[in-house]
């Protein structure tokens, strides 16, 4: 019984890997490291995560530059979820989630 569980798992597996959604998915996440643009927003996003947190720490949260970077995070994570290669990317990634979770 569990050589046939083994051999069931490779199976799912291999037929996961060949699957056209989870091919496309991967190629998307390789021009997600390619995008000079989205590196550029990723460093800025990662830049204002840390001023707001640093923020967080020595002020509070209801501290009006606390809420300033609050704001400064917010408008840096909607620039990257606006850029073309982030959008494909996401995109993709709920098929082959949902792909995932139809097996689960």
């Amino acid at each position: 019984m569990e050589e046939n569980l083994i051999k069931s798992l490779n199976e799912l597996k291999e037929a996961l890997a060949n699957d056209p959604r989870v091919i496309a998915l991967n190629k998307a996440e390789q021009s997600l490291y390619e995008d000079p643009a989205l590196i550029e927003l990723v460093k800025k996003k990662n830049s204002a995560e840390e001023d707001y947190q640093l923020a967080l720490r020595i002020y509070g949260e209801k501290s009006e530059t606390t809420k300033e970077k609050e704001k400064a995070l917010y408008l840096a994570k909607l620039e990257m979820d606006e850029n073309e290669t982030a959008k494909k990317y996401s995109e993709l990634y709920i098929v082959v989630r949902d792909l995932y979770m139809a097996i689960d």
